[in-house]
């Protein structure tokens, strides 16, 4: 992880502490918003890496087979979480907020507490 992908998850670490500090803010509501984002960001960056692979033409006599095909898959499953843990709250974000409302809504048609549910 490079220095910037550091900072960047410290920076996110320490949003999601101040949000837990915060009265309003359960650690539940932490741990469901990091998982949000390891899952929203982890498949979108996912996905990007899978297209630019599939552009990239392969050359006979430096095609390394299964083995290479197997190691760019698992660093491209690590890339995306890298990106994930430090970018995915641009994506993640507006997404969870939305994902919140759309809870708390259900649950007040139904007349349930959110708090019940988990």
């Amino acid at each position: 992880m490079n220095i910037s992908a550091a900072s960047n998850t410290s920076n996110d670490m320490l949003r999601m502490s101040q949000l837990a500090g915060s009265p309003n803010v359960s650690a539940k509501d932490v741990t469901a918003k990091q998982a949000f984002q390891q899952f929203v960001g982890g498949t979108f960056y996912q996905q990007m890496l899978k297209a630019l692979r599939s552009t990239e033409q392969k050359v006979q006599y430096l095609d390394a087979g299964q083995a290479e095909e197997a190691f760019r898959n698992q660093l491209d499953q690590q890339l995306a979480q890298d990106l994930a843990a430090s970018h995915g709250a641009a994506f993640s974000d507006s997404l969870y907020e939305a994902f919140e409302i759309g809870l708390k809504t259900r649950m007040a048609e139904k007349g349930t507490q959110i708090d019940q549910i988990a």
